[in-house]
């Protein structure tokens, strides 16, 4: 039984079923989660939706999973007013439907709250504008069907690998933002009916750090050049990280050897509120000379049981000037 491939297969097949329960046939429609992501690639996915691949799968599995971590949380926490895949479609030209994870609401004080969760595999030090446009978006649009409401909004990520939290909360209508969104969305919506009508179209395109989960990138215009100019902020950002890493790491190695000198000697010992102590592991290790006289008396080498295998990085060198 090949493994991988069922569990391909099968949750290809739960995909599709869950997007045609939960949202429908987004092809006849804009969400509010695509008005905040790169035109092209919205439109693209639509025209030509993209087989995902497994890691896709299981990203989208874990973010059902996020989703009903927070609604058991809450229940077990006694909250009853909530509701959850909240539908809102928006009043206009163009079909947009907003599907919210999260609805609370307080009619004494005539309040409707919204939660925007997040799955991920790092923990953002502030949420990405994808996911703020999705809010705010989703916050206009209630605004607009709950006119007699004050409505707020507050994104909540989850790391599930890591076990980490992060709440960012404080988040009200901007009606400057949500109009804006809206006349991005008719501009997609526009383009995109001209392409299903055979029309060529020089679609927007909107880079970001997104870019490298996209199924289009290799033919996207914005990277056709050999210089990718919109990019040299988010390297230079990388390499100044990259910098204080090693700074840190200059650091944490001295200190550390200091600290570990004094548990050697005294034993155990207790210091801000943590427990210092002498920890010693061992690992098995292959002993090279044994195994290479163990082959040789057998007639082998080491050699036949090794092989070249290729992996892949980020090499980052500063360019030579023209």
């Amino acid at each position: 039984m090949d493994i991988k491939n069922t569990l391909l297969t099968s949750l290809r097949q739960l995909a599709k079923q869950h997007t045609l329960e939960t949202l429908g046939d987004r092809s006849d429609y804009l969400g509010a989660s695509e008005i905040g992501y790169c035109p092209r690639k919205v439109i693209l996915e639509k025209i030509n939706p993209s087989e995902h691949d497994l890691a896709a799968l299981l990203r989208f599995e874990r973010g059902h999973m996020a989703e009903e971590i927070i609604a058991k949380v809450f229940t077990a926490a006694g909250f009853t007013n909530f509701e959850q895949q909240v539908e809102i479609a928006v009043d206009g030209d163009v079909p947009i439907k907003a599907h919210i994870d999260f609805v609370f609401s307080s009619e004494t004080q005539r309040i409707k709250s919204v939660l925007e969760v997040k799955s991920t595999s790092s923990i953002p030090d502030h949420p990405y504008s994808s996911w703020e446009s999705q809010l705010y978006f989703q916050m206009g649009a209630l605004a607009e069907q709950f006119r007699g409401h004050k409505i707020r909004g507050a994104l909540i990520a989850l790391d599930l690998a890591n076990g980490e939290v992060e709440f960012y909360n404080g988040y009200a209508p901007q009606k400057i933002i949500f109009n804006g969104l809206k006349r991005k969305a008719e501009a997609i919506w526009s383009h995109y009916q001209a392409m299903l009508n055979g029309n060529e179209v020089e679609l927007a395109t909107e880079p970001d750090l997104l870019c490298g989960f996209c199924n289009h990138l290799t033919t996207c215009p914005r990277f056709e050049a050999e210089d990718v100019p919109h990019l040299a902020s988010i390297v230079d950002e990388l390499q100044e990280l990259q910098l204080d890493e090693q700074k840190l790491k200059n650091k944490i190695a001295p200190c550390k050897e200091k600290i570990f000198a004094i548990v050697r000697q005294k034993g155990p010992i207790k210091s801000a509120g943590c427990i210092l102590r002498k920890t010693t592991r061992s690992r098995k290790h292959l002993l090279i000379d044994r195994l290479e006289q163990f082959l040789a008396d057998h007639g082998r080498s080491i050699g036949e049981f090794q092989e070249d295998r290729a992996f892949s990085f980020l090499e980052i060198k500063r360019a030579k000037a023209a």
